[in-house]
């Protein structure tokens, strides 16, 4: 007794074009549309959200004696850090600052004044100030000296100034305890 199966025929050549081209045709149409969606590329002003660093400022407070900068990188380069050279802090009604870090007195924190959220990407101190990889969150510890606590004291918000080596700065206002 012989047993017949019907084996699959091989697909032909038009077959296989039409497939390939329809195929094509769909990984088109949605990397098309994922550029469009992500970078407003085709149609509206192209957005690169990784070409210029980023910082964000929010929970920094200001306590009677100390800076508390909580400091995180959503985007940017991701090739290299950010590099913080200067921190500053002014009361909201001072022409002048209270408070100015520069790049030597950033250089020479303490690693134990840099509190990182993460433990990959941290946040850490470096030949000219801060070094802040893609992604990293900490909070820094900055001691205010005696002259910027008198200067601060009755003010009831303070502007903090964070400035990158490349010129960028970053603001937030935040109360004073």
């Amino acid at each position: 007794m012989q047993v017949h199966r019907d084996l699959p025929q091989p697909t032909t050549a038009a077959v296989l074009k039409k497939q390939s081209i329809g195929m094509l045709v769909v990984a088109m149409f949605l990397t098309l549309w994922a550029y469009q969606f992500e970078h407003h590329g085709l149609w509206g002003k192209l957005v690169n959200y990784n070409k210029t660093p980023k910082l964000v400022l929010t929970g920094t407070t200001v306590s009677p004696q100390a800076l508390n900068l909580d400091i995180y990188r959503p985007n940017g380069p991701d090739t290299y850090g950010n590099f913080v050279v200067e921190v500053s802090v002014q009361g909201q009604t001072e022409s002048s600052p209270a408070e100015v870090w520069g790049p030597k007195q950033l250089a020479a924190v303490n690693p134990s004044a840099i509190h990182n959220k993460y433990f990959f990407q941290k946040v850490s101190e470096g030949p000219w100030g801060f070094v802040v990889p893609l992604s990293a969150q900490a909070t820094i510890h900055l001691p205010l000296s005696p002259a910027a606590q008198a200067q601060l004291r009755g003010q009831s918000r303070a502007v903090v100034t964070v400035e990158d080596v490349s010129g960028l700065k970053w603001q937030t206002t935040v109360p004073v305890k």
